[in-house]
Formats: C-alpha cells, structure tokens, sequence
C-alpha cells in the first residue's frame, strides 16, 4: 500500500491544477511515488454534486477565489499567471484532457504535455477545445499530433474519460486538482502539505 500510486484528478484548463502542478509532481518524486493521470469532466462532475454554480455567487468571492487568491498563490509557487482569465477559458479543455489520456496511453511524458497544456492555456490563450490548436502544440513540442489525437477520438479514451468523470462524482470531487493518496482525498493545491504529510505517515 506504501507504494501505491497517487491518483491525479485535473482538468487542462483549471487554474490551480496549473498554480499547484509542478509542486505536486516534485512532492511525488521525492516520495517515490508514482502518479496516474486521471483528467475527467470538471463541470460535470461539479453539476452533478451540486456544487454551487459560478454565475450564482457574488462578485466578490468570484473576485477572491479566481482572483486575489489566485494571484497570491501564483506568487507563492512562482508560477506565471495572467491578470485577466484567458477569453478561451470558458470552452473547457475536453480535447486536451482526452489527448493526456492518448498520451499516457502511447507511455509519452505526459508531465510535460499537461504541463504545456495548463501554461500555454493561461499565458498564450491556448485554445484546449480546438483541435487545431492542440494539434500545433503537439507538433512543436515534438510529438505525433496526428496519432495523438486519433487516438483521442477512440470510444477507448472517452470511456476512461467518462470513468474518471463518474469517479469523482461518486467520491464528491469538488474541484482541480483533487489527490487521492492510499484513498484518502485532498482537495486543491493549497493542501499539498498534507499530501506531503500523508506520504510520510497516513492520517488515521
């Protein structure tokens, strides 16, 4: 069980899977453990829960939430963020998410691609529904854009996408990034000190 893998539930285009992603990863590394990508259906699952919808809170928590906090964690982990949220941030990321599954599935680095999705999404405005857009990522970062997202078109791939999706719902995933470590789950990149801590010593 000390050596299980650590699932990774995220979505491309959230903003504190992309603050928190690289602190995670080290946090794993220097644990010896492995991690499993597990992107999955953010607004699906949050709907499903009944997570309280974006369009009804007040401005001011949209306000903090997405901005001043955001602000403050990017500063914190020293991760470029934008002022303002990218325009294309609203078409979700499930072609993304659907080509890290094609990625993990081909044994790629999927550490890089995600991470190039996430910061490419938040500092160039990368489009992470457009599959032409995806498509010249892949290619500069060296990958077969064309087999990748063929692979991502296959009933295969949104079947584990699906999965991953009615886990979270099943569990009440509330949000990007969730951790789970020995199945016992950690919402947001704020609380990557207790999955450091739950790596060392379980709590009970």
């Amino acid at each position: 069980m000390c050596n299980a893998p650590i699932d990774y539930f995220y979505s491309a285009y959230s903003a504190y899977a992309y603050i928190g992603h690289a602190a995670f990863l080290k946090v794993a590394k220097e644990a010896n453990r492995s991690v499993i990508h597990r992107p999955f259906d953010l607004m699906k699952c949050l709907n499903a829960i009944g997570y309280h919808p974006l369009e009804e809170r007040t401005e001011a928590s949209l306000t903090y939430q997405f901005g001043r906090q955001r602000d403050r964690w990017s500063e914190f982990r020293n991760v470029p963020m934008p002022k303002e949220t990218p325009s294309n941030h609203d078409k979700g990321a499930e072609i993304a998410d659907l080509v890290i599954l094609a990625a993990i599935q081909k044994d790629l680095d999927i550490d890089i691609i995600s991470n190039q999705f996430m910061q490419r999404h938040w500092m160039e405005n990368l489009d992470l529904s457009d599959e032409n857009a995806i498509a010249v990522t892949l290619g500069e970062l060296g990958f077969n854009e064309v087999e990748l997202l063929d692979i991502s078109r296959s009933p295969e791939i949104r079947s584990e996408y699906d999965r991953n999706t009615h886990f979270a719902i099943e569990h009440s995933v509330f949000g990007s990034p969730t951790f789970f470590v020995d199945n016992d789950m950690f919402y947001g990149q704020d609380n990557l000190v207790l999955v450091e801590r739950a790596l060392k010593q379980p709590f009970d």
